[in-house]
């Protein structure tokens, strides 16, 4: 599929349901980019201390640390982060976050095609 964005990238995919994992994980990958994976906003947080990633993935609910927690926390570490939120669940703040600009929104299940078109977007906008 042609993108806005050319070129490999790391991406943080913060997923605790594995099979959403491997599937989301695939969709990534066959679009070209690297990705690792966390299974909560703790560990998350860990990798993003240690690894360049170039945009985050996120649910938002997960246990430990939540994606909106670790939505906050992530701007306030790495404010030119992109984000992307999913849940199967529409809350009112995230879709407040998404207004303001914060990050972009999936609703669950996620179609890969929509998944690939968002990252690309956001690398786009941030490059």
């Amino acid at each position: 599929m042609p993108g806005f964005y050319t070129g490999q990238i790391m991406i943080l995919l913060v997923e605790d349901d594995p099979p959403s994992s491997r599937a989301l994980t695939l969709a990534l990958k066959t679009a070209g980019h690297e990705v690792m994976n966390a299974d909560n906003g703790t560990e998350a947080l860990e990798l993003l201390a240690i690894h360049d990633f170039e945009l985050v993935i996120t649910d938002l609910v997960m246990p430990n640390l939540n994606g909106l927690n670790l939505l906050n926390t992530v701007r306030l570490r790495w404010p030119h982060m992109p984000l992307i939120l999913m849940s199967g669940y529409l809350r009112q703040d995230t879709g407040k976050a998404t207004m303001e600009g914060i990050a972009a929104f999936l609703q669950k299940p996620i179609d890969p095609t929509t998944l690939i078109m968002t990252v690309e977007r956001l690398l786009a906008k941030s490059k």
